[in-house]
């Protein structure tokens, strides 16, 4: 792909009283950049897009390809014309046509990974020299380490990745060297989390259904962050549901960090997520959660479909959420209920925490099956 890839970002502004701090291009300079095949990035600040500006600026001094921004309720058309009407968008152009839309965290370390991603093919070669780079190249990084002559795995390698190119980075090692630099014996793929620092192998890729599987369950963080294309890969899992809400991208970064002990210990039992309230914004009344009260968590028991409020005004400490984990297997805390819902719980008598059957987002309090459309950051 041209190294004049574009990264364009609309943001379309139901909120005029809110006072821009982006300056924009204009319509006729988006499409003589776009044109010329130069790079650009395009925002407005509205109420969902306020959180963004600190990732946006800690981003760009380290962008490869330039940022640009496009106020698109002046520019309604223009930005009609590349795709974009009602929400906050970012795509990635090349060449003047766009190549990929944006649909991660509003995180400048998400968005860098993103940018740099999309831009890579869709499996990279990869050899001794290469190899150590290559596994730190992104959040997630999926090596498949092969025979030459091994076409069924390489065949099936290559449809993962096709779906699940803009998500994660993958590569091929059918060199020797590389292979013996990583100790390993073909056929098996690696995942490689660097900011886990958590490695994980499969040992069967030709068989393409389970190798799906792996990638979808590999690529699961200690403490993953919720967006409306991950939330039913979580949800499947079928065990219980961890959510803490909290306002800006720091503050849930550092209760990552602060929680990654408990979440690890609890990794195969759990699944904890982070949560940017403005992607989900009825989710948290509808666990039980008053919306204007963050940081804000709860726990989701999918199998018998109990919400265990995580007290308001108590800490984020690793001690204070495990004593409340504690409290909640042991039974010592009873189920949120819903107003006009009446239950004794009569069952409710303590143990593990844990699902035995699968869920559909459907039946998720404040979960949206239909994706298009929403508001992509």
């Amino acid at each position: 792909m041209s190294q004049l890839a574009i990264i364009l970002l609309y943001v379309y502004t139901l909120f005029f009283d809110i006072a821009y701090t982006w300056e924009h291009i204009s319509g006729p300079d988006l499409e003589s950049i776009l044109k010329n095949n130069e790079a650009a990035t395009v925002v407005v600040c509205n109420k969902k897009t306020e959180h963004l500006e600190t990732e946006w600026s800690l981003a760009l001094p380290e962008a490869k390809v330039p940022f640009v921004s496009i106020d698109c309720t002046a520019n309604a058309a223009i930005c009609a014309s590349h795709g974009v009407s009602l929400s906050t968008t970012v795509k990635l152009f090349s060449k003047g046509e766009p190549v990929s839309t944006y649909t991660g965290p509003r995180r400048a370390s998400a968005l860098l990974a993103w940018a740099d991603r999309v831009q890579r093919p869709v499996i990279s070669e990869v050899n001794a020299a290469t190899l150590e780079d290559f596994k730190k190249a992104d959040e997630t990084v999926f090596i498949a380490y092969l025979s030459t002559d091994d076409e069924a795995s390489k065949a099936a390698f290559a449809d993962v990745a096709d779906r699940y190119r803009e998500e994660f980075t993958f590569g091929v090692a059918t060199d020797d060297d590389a292979l013996e630099v990583e100790k390993v014996t073909a056929p098996v793929v690696k995942c490689y989390k660097p900011l886990d620092g958590d490695i994980h192998d499969f040992d069967n890729p030709s068989d393409a259904a389970a190798l799906e599987a792996f990638v979808k369950g590999a690529s699961r963080p200690v403490i993953g962050e919720l967006l409306p294309h991950n939330h039913q890969r979580f949800l499947d899992r079928g065990w219980s549901m961890v959510y803490v809400f909290a306002a800006t991208e720091a503050e849930r970064a550092g209760i990552r960090k602060d929680l990654n002990k408990i979440a690890r210990g609890n990794y195969k039992s759990l699944t904890m997520v982070t949560v940017d309230p403005l992607e989900f914004p009825d989710l948290p009344a509808k666990l039980g959660l008053d919306p204007t009260v963050l940081p804000a968590g709860a726990v989701h028991q999918l199998s018998k479909d109990r919400i265990y409020l995580y007290p308001k005004g108590k800490g984020w400490s690793s001690s204070e959420v495990q004593g409340w984990g504690l409290d909640v297997w042991q039974g010592r805390i009873k189920p949120w209920t819903p107003p006009g819902v009446t239950t004794t719980y009569d069952d409710h008598l303590g143990g593990r925490i844990k699902a035995t059957q699968k869920i559909s987002m459907r039946k998720i309090p404040g979960v949206k099956v239909k994706v298009a459309g929403r508001d992509e950051l």
